[in-house]
């Protein structure tokens, strides 16, 4: 049951995460002229994040597909 928590916890994490990225990424969008190479580096780690996701998912027999922007 310790291992289901520990998933649980690092699901949680990896969520928040997405979530600081998500406004790091509209903070960036928001400028007249968006530095494109911080939101480039931002979208690359928030795709980082949803494989991790759906990784952890897998332990719980959940299979996600997520639209991974390149």
């Amino acid at each position: 049951m310790e291992t289901q928590n520990d998933s649980l916890i690092e699901i949680t994490q990896t969520l928040e995460q997405i979530k600081s990225v998500n406004e790091m990424l509209a903070f960036h969008r928001h400028f007249d002229e968006p530095d494109m190479n911080a939101i480039h580096n931002f979208q690359r780690l928030k795709n980082s994040f949803l494989l991790q996701l759906a990784s952890l998912l897998e332990a719980f027999e959940i299979e996600v597909k997520l639209p991974v922007v390149a």
